[in-house]
């Protein structure tokens, strides 16, 4: 059996209630063969037990493993040349993105997400196209592998749409606003639907059924309400409660998505899922920007939970989510970086510090969200959307011990005042920089910043290469129709009139 102390100045077991965390200081976790035994002070810990190492020390903090509840792909959009636009123009101008080897790419957003002190993700992928001469089945499990390959636990899934691709309305009539030759265009290279929906869910099958150990989770996906047909929602839906696996779905993320309920429901996409049975305790959906009041009802009715991405939502133009709402009326929420983070860093201590700043709303005694309560959504409430709960997301006797050691030189240097709460400290000052010790399981991922189980300089290289490449002629031809159809998009969208209603946050008036 093999078994580890791991040591910190203090030891953060859980957030407990909105405003404070259970914390033993000059503590330690105790565990064997990845699992917590005990918990308590250093000198007690290793007066009762033998370890086979000491990990950590008086010079740093120890929490639980951090867990990014809604990511997409390594390489960002940015670093592959799409500029932030508004989500809707920014779909058309990531199709115009070279190719990535998608096995690289996981294994290479995993290693920032360790780096960074994320041990677990929910990694939602874009079936578009796959690479030739691969079969779905062995390319969803390359993915897959390269979570398995890093350490990391994964909840992964694959989304899929099968309307409205290009606008927010029906294919046709969209395409009959456009010139003849750039319909021939989108004819010949635009892929609306490369994968059926039967085709989608027998794919999510066979990697229920191929899937390895306990790290991995597989779920189930639609892509957006309108950009789905209802009987594609519906089979989701029931594929899931079939195989009790988690659904995943992005919803109302832009007004424009909003106001395409009230035009084409009389209601909201929300709504329009709830009548047809999606929403459930099994459901979380990504974003929730443009939520209405009687959508948070709907969703503490019905137990579905949320994933926040305040950075995507801002480099996007989409807004802010009314995360204090739901909060208060007790949905569960966490804390996905949405492969945009404000850095394109993947460093969630940074996305818990933003989700902090912005849902402090102006006034005295106004209340907002406490470090415990962001710590709890980017540790506890994370593990719950990636249906992981029973087995992390706290430090406790009986769960595994996914584990983060933060040096706290940095953090603390040159003065923090003694009585400074070190969730404050954490969630205030913390950076993925400052994470020295990743542990998954029991087995350390990364120690003193090195990665034990993948090269780092490898991979990096690997994606040099093949990125140094000229591009492909199908490569050329998306760059060019990505190009062409973008000002038609710009100009379809320009005539909606935003819709106008009361915020759930006042931040600024006119008046």
């Amino acid at each position: 059996m093999v078994s580890s102390l791991i040591r910190g100045k203090y030891v953060v077991c859980r957030a407990v209630g909105g405003d404070e965390s259970e914390i033993v200081t000059d503590g330690a976790v105790f565990q064997r063969d990845g699992e917590i035994v005990e918990i308590g002070r250093y000198d007690d810990l290793k007066s009762r037990h033998q370890p086979d190492e000491v990990i950590g020390g008086p010079d740093f903090v120890v929490i639980p493993g951090l867990i990014n509840a809604h990511h997409h792909t390594g390489l960002t959009p940015f670093q592959l040349g799409s500029p932030d636009l508004p989500l809707e123009p920014w779909v058309i101008a990531k199709f115009g993105q070279r190719d990535v080897d998608p096995y690289l790419d996981t294994l290479y957003c995993a290693i920032q997400m360790i780096e960074s002190g994320i041990t677990t993700v929910m990694h939602n992928h874009a079936l578009r196209w796959f690479p030739e001469g691969a079969t779905l089945d062995d390319w969803g499990a390359s993915l897959i592998e390269a979570y398995e390959a890093s350490g990391m636990r994964v909840a992964f899934s694959f989304f899929n749409r099968d309307q409205n691709h290009l606008v927010y309305e029906d294919n046709a009539s969209f395409m009959d606003t456009l010139p003849a030759a750039l319909v021939n265009q989108v004819n010949d290279v635009f892929p609306f639907s490369p994968v059926s929906s039967a085709d989608h869910l027998d794919l999510t099958a066979e990697l229920i059924k191929r899937k390895g150990g306990d790290r991995v989770r597989v779920f189930v996906s639609a892509h957006n309400v309108h950009w789905c047909s209802d009987e594609m929602l519906t089979e989701v839906s029931e594929f899931g409660r079939e195989y009790e696996t988690g659904v995943h779905i992005h919803v109302q993320e832009t007004i424009y998505q909003k106001m395409y309920g009230t035009r084409y429901w009389g209601k909201t996409p929300l709504a329009h899922l709830n009548d047809l049975g999606f929403l459930g305790p099994e459901v979380s959906i990504a974003h929730g920007t443009w939520l209405s009041e009687s959508d948070i009802d709907l969703m503490v009715q019905t137990g579905t939970m949320l994933c926040h991405n305040p950075s995507s939502n801002m480099r996007l133009s989409s807004g802010v989510a009314p995360i204090n709402r739901l909060l208060d009326r007790g949905v569960e929420v966490a804390i996905g970086i949405d492969e945009a983070g404000i850095n394109d860093d993947n460093d969630l201590l940074q996305e818990m510090r933003l989700a902090q700043k912005i849902h402090r709303e102006p006034g005295v005694g106004v209340a907002n969200p406490s470090s415990h309560r962001i710590f709890d959504m980017a540790t506890r409430a994370g593990a719950e959307v990636t249906f992981f709960g029973n087995q992390v997301g706290t430090l406790e006797a009986g769960k595994r011990a996914d584990i983060v050691l933060l040096d706290l030189t940095r953090i603390s240097e040159p003065y923090l005042d003694p009585d400074t709460n070190i969730v404050d400290a954490i969630v205030y000052r913390g950076k993925g920089t400052d994470v020295d010790t990743v542990i998954v399981d029991g087995e350390v991922l990364m120690r003193g910043r090195e990665l034990t189980r993948v090269n780092k300089g490898e991979v990096h290289a690997g994606l040099k290469a093949s990125l140094a490449k000229p591009l492909q002629p199908h490569e050329e031809r998306r760059v060019e129709l990505s190009n062409t159809l973008l000002p038609h998009v710009n100009r379809w969208f320009a005539n909606w009139e935003l819709e106008q209603g009361e915020p759930h946050y006042r931040y600024n008036a006119r008046g």
